[in-house]
């Protein structure tokens, strides 16, 4: 099958997160994949060179970009190249009035779907202008607030991919990337995480006084701390998956923390960092105000505040029985939507779609 993608590529984001085990799951399975990715931005964010199959020919709608003067959208790859379903993650942040004036001749050779990223309805009328042929949420919550601008029975629920199980060795990891062999370590990874994650110095203060404790701190993004005290590091860079999991190999504990009340807590979502990392082998803990895990039962080791956290951080450390519990389910979770089986779903549902008469009804305001 001939796929093209438009979508973030190559770089540290939720949607590369989903689009790019998806992607190249579907190369490793004989389909051909084209890429339509943004320039702007993303230029500078990008972990290597982009293969043949990317094409950077537009800058996004967010952050101001349409206001640079060399803002541009390219519509000569989305009409030349050759494909058969044509999938947008994210539609909201496209440029969406340009995608939308030849979005007629992309459906006359290709079936159309939307992978939904946004946490509501957006107040964007050009999102409700497509006329989707299908359109894919992560879970009941997304379906519920989709289904109130486009007809249920277009709407399907692809889970988001996870990173297959590799549970690397610890010692070897730490040797790797330097790192003390005979601590604790509590990695916490993501954008603004040095800012953020000061709130956390106080408990793993107290935690350090009964165990040996490094908290590492690993972000590209943000304000870097100016200091820190003995227990804690912070490593300002941007570690492709391979590091990333490196780093989850040598940690004890990955902590994904909002502030409540942050932007993260209103709405729906799923964590596209706590995605990736269930599979590592390492407890990983979330708060339970933040609705990005609604999607997990036991996978993730909740707290419902800063106290709760470290009391969770003790039983991780004394390997209690809710860890190992959650260290499996994690494990179940991984292997059931990992890439390559979230993959093979899109294609089913690319398969059903192309079976099926096109469609011709835009979306509706709700």
């Amino acid at each position: 099958m001939k796929i093209a993608m438009m979508t973030r590529w190559n770089v540290p984001t939720g949607l590369a997160s989903h689009a790019e085990p998806v992607g190249r799951a579907w190369l490793e399975m004989g389909h051909d994949l084209i890429v339509f990715a943004p320039k702007g931005l993303d230029s500078y964010l990008m972990y290597h060179a982009d293969e043949p199959f990317v094409h950077r020919c537009y800058m996004m709608d967010i952050w101001e970009e349409r206001k640079r003067p060399d803002y541009f959208f390219d519509p000569r790859p989305f009409l030349e190249e050759d494909y058969e379903v044509f999938l947008v993650e994210d539609a909201e942040i496209t440029p969406m009035p340009e995608l939308l004036g030849i979005f007629p001749q992309i459906k006359k050779k290709a079936r159309t779907v939307l992978v939904v990223h946004e946490v509501g309805l957006p107040n964007a009328p050009n999102w409700y202008k497509f006329d989707w042929d299908a359109i894919v949420c992560f879970d009941a919550r997304y379906k519920e607030f989709v289904a109130r601008a486009f007809p249920e029975q277009r709407i399907a629920i692809i889970p988001f991919p996870c990173h297959p199980p590799a549970h690397g060795d610890k010692v070897e990891a730490r040797r790797r990337l330097a790192l003390p062999l005979d601590r604790e370590i509590v990695l916490a990874y993501g954008f603004n995480v040095a800012e953020n994650h000061t709130d956390l110095l106080p408990i793993m203060e107290r935690l350090s006084r009964d165990y040996p404790l490094l908290f590492l701190m690993v972000s590209h993004h943000g304000i870097r701390p100016a200091s820190l005290p003995a227990f804690a590091q912070f490593r300002e860079e941007m570690p492709d998956d391979d590091r990333l999991y490196g780093y989850l190999s040598a940690s004890d504990a990955y902590v994904y923390y909002v502030r409540p009340g942050d932007e993260k807590t209103r709405g729906v979502g799923v964590s596209s960092s706590v995605a990736f990392c269930l599979g590592a082998g390492r407890p990983v803990l979330a708060p339970s105000y933040c609705n990005f895990f609604d999607f997990s039962g036991k996978e993730v080791i909740k707290y419902g505040g800063l106290e709760e956290l470290e009391q969770r951080l003790r039983e991780v450390f004394g390997c209690t029985e809710l860890v190992k519990e959650s260290l499996a389910a994690a494990e179940t979770y991984a292997v059931r939507n990992s890439g390559r089986e979230v993959a093979a779903r899109f294609i089913e549902l690319f398969e059903r779609i192309r079976r099926e008469p096109a469609t011709a009804v835009a979306g509706s305001r709700a």
